[in-house]
């Protein structure tokens, strides 16, 4: 297993220039053709972002605001997107990663898994804008604290993450077409199966209990505690979150590698 992680990290670094090529390419195909072109794959985040908060924060809980107030509410939930949405839109592409690009995965000579990886850093590049909007929102409300020097190290944690998962569904979606329709309603669940949305003072127990058992959720917790918080208060996130990326990029790797011989016949 080892092995085929060390594999795959030479093959990256010896094709670090293409990749990036192709992350430029991947973004400018994504927005051909519309008005404000590259612009709005930088936009859409921050966009989506104000809907959630103005929707959920300022909407919905005016019947059970809690003890941290409304602010604290709206920045817990900035802080909680700014990573889920980089991963949704990960989950959402990678599935089709190599079937999109079959010509040249059928390729002998081209290095297959640059087509996964440079998807999961063009899903996780837009979302730069996103990370200063919540940056700036923090600084306005007088919130910003040393946990925000945390922000890299995560930034590190969920690329593992992504590029684990791009690994794997780009692996499996090449035999299994319907594997983006099932991830797509994923996605949609999701989002209220993590603290994302709720009210950190108002969520019962029960509903406590479910989302510990999420393994997004300790992405956000960890995103939450250094943007919103101020404090770690989710220890036992910040322990698992870098075992469970790695976790999620040694599944990819190794089933990336298992079947990879079969791409071009399933192609």
């Amino acid at each position: 297993m080892s092995r085929t992680l060390i594999a795959i990290s030479r093959g990256l670094w010896r094709n670090r220039e293409l990749i990036g090529a192709m992350i430029g390419r991947e973004l400018r195909t994504r927005h051909a053709g519309q008005m404000v072109g590259i612009a709005w794959a930088f936009g859409q985040p921050v966009l989506l972002m104000l809907f959630y908060t103005l929707l959920f924060a300022y909407v919905f809980p005016a019947r059970f605001v809690g003890e941290g107030g409304v602010s604290d509410y709206s920045l817990n939930i900035l802080a909680g997107l700014v990573s889920w949405l980089a991963f949704q839109d990960l989950l959402g592409r990678a599935s089709t990663a190599l079937v999109a690009e079959a010509n040249l995965v059928k390729q002998i000579i081209f290095p297959t898994e640059v087509l996964p990886i440079k998807t999961a850093l063009a899903s996780l590049a837009p979302y730069a804008g996103a990370l200063v909007f919540t940056l700036a929102a923090a600084i306005w409300q007088g919130r910003l604290e040393w946990t925000a020097l945390l922000v890299p190290w995560l930034i590190l944690c969920q690329t593992v993450a992504m590029t684990g998962c791009a690994l794997l569904l780009g692996s499996v979606g090449v035999f299994f077409r319907d594997l983006r329709e099932f991830v797509q309603l994923f996605c949609t669940l999701n989002l209220f199966a993590q603290p994302i949305l709720y009210n950190p003072s108002a969520t019962p127990d029960w509903l406590g209990r479910i989302l510990a058992v999420n393994p997004f959720s300790h992405l956000v917790w960890c995103w939450q505690d250094a943007l919103s918080t101020g404090a770690l208060d989710h220890g036992w996130a910040w322990i698992a979150l870098p075992f469970e990326s790695l976790a999620i990029l040694t599944l990819g790797a190794w089933a990336f590698a298992m079947l990879r011989h079969h791409f071009g016949d399933a192609l």
